[in-house]
Parts: structure tokens; sequence; C-alpha cells
């Protein structure tokens, strides 16, 4: 007897289930007797379409309905990802098929993405799908007639696209119970406004706007989760309610091309940032953070009083940007967690911080300086992605000094690297046992190196 055979048919389809989900295995498995023949159509499979450059569009066009045709008779898909490197309006109609395929058939996740000027006009039918729960689309023209129905939806993330105001007011009532929303690189609209109770993630990425005096309000009272990354000289975000956050990840920079930068303007950006979250528990922020800190408490400025217990930072761990970390942990009296992340060296940074600072004369404020306040709930404190020989960032050694003076109750300080432990040099060795000299506030604080 065959055994497997004869198992209930929800145990066969689970079995399948484990092999690769593109599928193929999968309707292998149709040949070994009239028992298995079927049971592939009801295994959730991803279907992952990639057109790159060097591939003839008609043929990848071709290709794509070959494909699908085998997997018409199928229940259910899991997943289905489409990527077209090139598109021409003459293959609307093609891409519009495999659309109403994904409407039918697609239940977990479906990306459509399009690298041409010419955007594809998203068709009127795909906005009424019901069972889909995660939805990505890029360089797509969105135009709903009439009102959306994403009932399902849970994730939605759109990338290059010309957006308007009535057109996003018309998606995100259309989804009632988004989660997360994503906006890449686009432009067209000046007010987000997001009123849904389970909307609590917005990541926002590269916003252009052709006016630059008018900014991206946000205005999303139960968002928890705010990411916001990309060129700030470009982004110019105002938020006027976000009074549920909890964490902020702010990954900005600035880029001139060229042109004097304008740090007063940079600066200015910063300040009204970290005021709008002030009252947040997670925060990160990233190099071009760390630079304008150091200039702005060079001339006078202290970070507003915070709530931040979660802080990451990404710095270069010179001694350049030591006083403007100090100077925002001074402002974080409610910080349980520190993390450094390392970002290698920043010739950029170093450069700007060289114009208005002076290393050895920043050296000395830094030892001397009015520096002097205990981190009263500062437990743990990582430093991370280490890479390389450590000698090399013995600049690091006074703050790892200050923080060791002043975290009176930490209980954790590691650092990590990487670099496997069998290639571990000398040197790491001999920055663990200098680390370990370092008098410690706390009685209860274990330096802890990871490879």
């Amino acid at each position: 007897m065959d055994r497997l055979s004869d198992l209930p048919e929800p145990i066969l389809i689970h079995i399948l289930s484990m092999l690769p989900d593109d599928g193929k295995q999968v309707v292998r498995t149709s040949v070994l007797s009239t028992r298995w023949r079927f049971i592939w159509m009801s295994v959730l499979v991803s279907l992952d379409f990639n057109h790159s450059s060097k591939k003839g569009i008609a043929d990848f066009i071709a290709s794509v309905h070959r494909e699908l045709y085998y997997w018409r008779s199928c229940d259910k898909i899991r997943r289905f990802n489409v990527y077209l490197h090139s598109y021409d309006e003459c293959y609307a109609k093609d891409v519009d098929l495999w659309l109403h395929f994904a409407t039918t058939k697609v239940e977990d996740f479906f990306r459509l993405g399009i690298r041409n000027d010419k955007n594809y006009e998203f068709p009127q039918f795909a906005y009424k799908i019901a069972s889909l729960r995660n939805l990505e689309l890029w360089q797509c023209q969105l135009n709903p007639r009439g009102s959306v129905h994403w009932s399902s939806l849970v994730s939605l993330s759109f990338g290059f696209m010309n957006l308007t105001e009535s057109v996003m007011k018309k998606v995100l009532s259309g989804c009632p119970n988004l989660e997360c929303l994503e906006l890449h690189n686009f432009r067209g609209i000046h007010r987000l406004e997001i009123s849904s109770v389970k909307l609590r993630e917005l990541s926002i990425e590269c916003y252009y706007n052709d006016n630059h005096d008018l900014w991206l309000e946000i205005i999303a009272p139960h968002i928890q989760t705010l990411g916001l990354s990309g060129l700030c000289n470009e982004i110019r975000i105002r938020q006027r309610n976000v009074a549920s956050l909890v964490t902020a990840i702010l990954y900005l920079d600035f880029d001139v091309k060229g042109k004097e930068r304008n740090l007063e303007k940079e600066c200015s950006f910063l300040k009204e940032l970290l005021q709008s979250v002030a009252h947040v528990e997670n925060l990160q922020l990233n190099t071009w953070g760390i630079e304008c800190l150091s200039i702005l408490e060079l001339k006078g400025w202290r970070s507003p009083p915070s709530s931040w217990k979660f802080l990451e930072l990404g710095a270069t761990l010179n001694q350049l940007e030591f006083p403007g970390i100090c100077s925002f942990l001074q402002s974080s009296s409610d910080l349980e967690t520190l993390v450094i992340s390392w970002y290698g060296y920043n010739h950029k940074s170093r450069e700007l911080l060289s114009k208005y600072i002076n290393e050895d004369e920043q050296s000395r404020r830094f030892e001397t300086h009015y520096f002097n306040c205990s981190l009263l709930h500062l437990k743990t404190i990582k430093f991370i992605d280490y890479f390389g020989p450590l000698s090399k960032y013995k600049s690091a050694l006074p703050l790892v000094k200050y923080l060791l003076k002043h975290a009176i109750v930490l209980e954790k300080f590691v650092v990590t690297a990487r670099i496997k432990r069998n290639v571990a040099s000398q040197d790491y060795v001999k920055m663990e046992q200098e680390f370990l000299s370092f008098p410690r506030s706390s009685p209860h604080a274990s330096v802890i190196f990871s490879y």
C-alpha cells in the first residue's frame, strides 16, 4: 500500500507546501499517481516574473502568459510579483490580464513594478480586490473613478508615482483594515491626513515637491511608527499631529549637488523634527543628524527634554561628533538603551565638522566641558557594526570612558564586530582589555565583546 497517498488531502497539501514555493516541484508530483494528479492545484505557491534589460520585452510578455495559463486551474496563489524593466502602452492589455489573474487568484501579496517614463494606468476593475492582504505598485497611474474596495489590505506601498490628495483620500477610505503605508519617491500631495485607528505605521522616502515653499503636512493622530528617509532638502515634512507616535526613524541626508550647503536651513529643519518627536519612546537618528547636532551644540543650542527610552545613533565615532552626542544624551533623562551604529569613515561629515570645529580644541572641550550629567536609567549600551582593527578607532575611547563614568545603573556594555570569531586578531583582545580597565560608576556593569 501507498501509505503516503492514503493520508487525508489536507495533510498532503500541507506536505507539498513544504516544497520550494515557486511551484515547479509541486507540479511535478502530479505524475506520481492518479491520487496526486490534482492535489498541486490546492497548494499555495509564489510566482515571480522579473524582466531584465537583456531580455526582449515581447518574449518576456509571452512567457508570462504561458506560465499563467498553466496555473489557471490553481485555487490560490500566495505571492505574485511582476517587474518590467521597460514598458510601452501597447502592452497595457497584457498587464491588465495579469492583474485580472491576480485579483482572482492571489491571496497574500501582489507586486507590480514598471521601469519606464510611461506609467501604466491602473485598471478600474483592480480597485476592487477583496481578498488581497499586501499590495505594492511602482510607477503606475492611479485614477479611481469610483470608490476603492481593498477591504482585506493590511500593507500598501506606492513608489515613483504622482499622487493627488483626492486619490489618496479614496485609497485610504477603501482600506479600512490597513496597518502599514509606505510611500517612496513620490510627488503631488501637500497634505497627508490619516484618520484610521488601525493604520499604525507610516514610512516616507524621498518626497519631491516642485514648489519648495510648500511642505508635506502629516496629520496622523493614531500613527505609532514613523519612518522618514531621503534628502531633507527635498522632503520638507511638517508633522502637525502625531500624538500617538511611539517610534521615529529619521534616516535623512542632504545633497547640494555641487552647491554650498545651507547649514542654517539644515539645522533648523533638524530642530523642528526633534521637537516634534520629543515625546516618542524610541528614536533612530543617522550621521546627518549627529553632524548637525555637533554644530548646534557649538553654537549653544540644547536639545529639548525628551521621553526617549531607546536611542539608536548612526555615527562615525570621531571626536568631532562627541559633544553633539553627549549634549543629545543630556536631554534624554529617561534613556534605558543606547545603540551606536558605526557607519565607518565619513569623509564628507568630517570635512564639514572640521570647518567649524578644531579637533584638538574639541578634544579639550570634551574632556573639561560640562557634560557632567548622570544617566540615571541607562542599563544597556551597544556599539555595533565595527569592522576592521579596533585600534584604528581609538578616537572612540573618550566616549566609552564618558558613558562608563556617567551610566550609574549600567548592566551591559556590548561591542559587536562584523568579523568571525576565528579571525579575531590580537587587536581586539588588547582593545577589550583597555575597555575593561576604564572606571565604571555602576558596580553591575559588564563589558562584552561579540564577534
